[in-house]
């Protein structure tokens, strides 16, 4: 069976954000639903939060075909020659 072409959206690895990225990259990193951006500080509990519900990963933007445990699963690009 041959697979056609996928394209795959980025997506953010909670744990190992949370293991690696110092202070300083949670800035600017989320917004409330009001528009205001959230501290380093929020942005972090909001990570954590994430993990408390299961979710290892989150997207980067919109995708109809994410699972919070794996990322994006894919979407058809057309024929693969």
């Amino acid at each position: 069976m041959t697979m056609g072409a996928q394209s795959i959206h980025l997506c953010l690895d909670v744990k190992g954000f949370l293991a690696n990225a110092p202070k300083s990259r949670y800035r600017g990193m989320f917004k409330h639903d009001d528009g205001r951006t959230m501290t380093p500080d929020e942005a972090k509990y909001h990570l954590l939060d994430e993990l408390a519900k299961g979710n290892l990963f989150i997207p980067f933007g919109k995708c109809d075909n994410f699972d919070p445990k794996s990322g994006c699963l894919g979407h058809p690009v057309g024929d693969a020659k």
